[in-house]
């Protein structure tokens, strides 16, 4: 029986050779369709869920029980003091002081050295926002929860409250108080820096003390850029929109303008590398533009816009 000669040996392992050389080229054409496939659905659905909760938390800002930002500023409380408290430079926290100013909607750019006292690690250049409303129907004093606090109003006055504050009144409204920041911050992960999504909030711990508790939202948000519309002469209508930079205390205070709409823009980044892509690309966020450090990680921008539907001021 006759063997195999030398060429046809050859021959077979250069065929052999080909097939293989194909078959891993499919493979890894596959893998890397997959994994770009894989960072966009997650992208998709990861943007979908930060504007589902940016849109739910932003429309009910102003509203403070049908009072103005002035009688807010200006209600009574005797409870003590937040620990950990967001307190901004023109702005008292989670509660009014007498005499100072008191803000229900604040944005600030994050500086290395500037920003407000009570977020740990912000990512420098990135922006963070704080808001103070009333959220949810109020309740009788007597379906107060003890881990909430609230504002109180009468015909006679208004104050912060919470469960076991003095003199409840059966004849008062509660209405449940949030104070919230969003800030984004840079954490170490297995070696890696990843931007989080952050938020604190005002609440009453299980020893019935007054902190901002801090919890994380989404991983791989890497910035974050707000602009406002401002309605200047009071017909409900935005007159123009300032970025965060752009806004000055009597903005925030709101003397002589309203702010009635907020714009967000949201750039989200995969977690994992993919070194087979290259992101160089220059992402427009209203009047700020992001360039892309020619690094390996997919990014998706979502955008959104947002009347508020109380802007008694």
């Amino acid at each position: 029986m006759r063997g195999f000669t030398l060429l046809e040996l050859l021959v077979s392992l250069t065929l052999g050779l080909l097939l293989m050389t194909f078959l891993i080229g499919t493979l890894f054409a596959t893998q890397q369709s997959n994994r770009q496939t894989q960072q966009l659905v997650q992208l998709q659905q990861n943007s979908q869920m930060l504007v589902s909760l940016f849109q739910a938390e932003l429309p009910n800002l102003m509203f403070f029980a049908g009072r103005s930002l002035a009688d807010v500023a200006h209600a009574s409380h005797q409870l003590p003091p937040v620990l950990g408290d967001c307190v901004a430079e023109f702005d008292t926290g989670s509660f009014p002081v007498k005499g100072q100013p008191y803000l229900s909607l604040y944005a600030q750019l994050v500086q290395r050295h500037k920003h407000l006292n009570c977020v740990s690690q912000p990512k420098a250049g990135s922006e963070l926002l704080q808001f103070k409303r009333i959220v949810g129907n109020s309740v009788l004093a007597t379906q107060m929860r003890a881990n909430r606090f609230y504002f109180e109003t009468s015909a006679a006055s208004s104050r912060f409250v919470n469960s076991s504050s003095a003199e409840l009144t059966p004849d008062s409204r509660y209405w449940p108080l949030s104070h919230q920041v969003f800030y984004i911050s840079e954490q170490k992960h297995a070696g890696d820096t990843i931007p989080v999504l952050m938020r604190k909030r005002l609440i009453r711990n299980a020893a019935g003390q007054s902190i901002m508790d801090t919890d994380s939202i989404m991983d791989g948000v890497e910035r974050m850029h707000f602009e406002f519309g401002l309605d200047a002469n009071l017909d409900g209508q935005v007159d123009y929109y300032l970025s965060t930079e752009q806004m000055q205390p009597e903005h925030w205070q709101q003397q002589k303008h309203r702010i009635i709409n907020i714009k967000f823009y949201l750039l989200l980044r995969s977690l994992d590398e993919d070194f087979s892509y290259q992101n160089n690309q220059l992402y427009q966020m209203g009047q700020q533009w992001f360039k892309a450090p020619s690094d390996p990680f997919r990014r998706l921008l979502v955008s959104s816009s947002v009347a508020f539907s109380n802007t008694r001021l």
